[in-house]
């Protein structure tokens, strides 16, 4: 009886470690269910290659097409609040943001090239909002 034991807890073991054949990839059964191979993932066919021409590339448009871009001369001059600069130019007050400091001085007749952005937010009341591209003596 002893024996008959041995052996039957030998065999049980032994299946333990085996996993049935529906569940190995690639395995042939005669179930007519089949379980997905999930081990590789499918990649997308490559692509065939083409012998039609690239389209030309385009250049990056310049700052003279954009039409928001403009240049402004007038004299700078310090605003109300303190670090604020002022270009005053003919019929209008811009505030320079971004201007280079060591040319946009008070009292300096200057070329500034940007855009205008009378909707931006500053801390400086006084002028229109003007983001300054290049600066250069006037």
């Amino acid at each position: 009886m002893r024996g008959l034991a041995v052996v039957l807890l030998c065999t049980v073991l032994a299946s333990c470690g085996q996993v049935p054949p529906a569940q190995v990839p690639g395995a042939s059964t005669s179930a007519s269910t089949s379980v997905p191979d999930t081990t590789t993932p499918s990649l997308p066919a490559p692509l065939p290659p083409s012998s039609a021409p690239l389209p030309p590339t385009l250049p990056t448009p310049s700052r003279a097409l954009d039409p928001d871009v403009k240049t402004v001369r007038g004299t700078v001059s310090g605003g109300v609040e303190a670090g604020c600069t002022i270009l005053t130019a003919p019929g209008e007050q811009y505030l320079l943001l971004g201007a280079d400091p060591a040319i946009a001085v008070a009292g300096a007749v200057v070329e500034v090239t940007g855009k205008a952005d009378p909707g931006a937010m500053t801390t400086c009341q006084q002028g229109t909002p003007f983001h300054v591209s290049s600066t250069k003596r006037g």
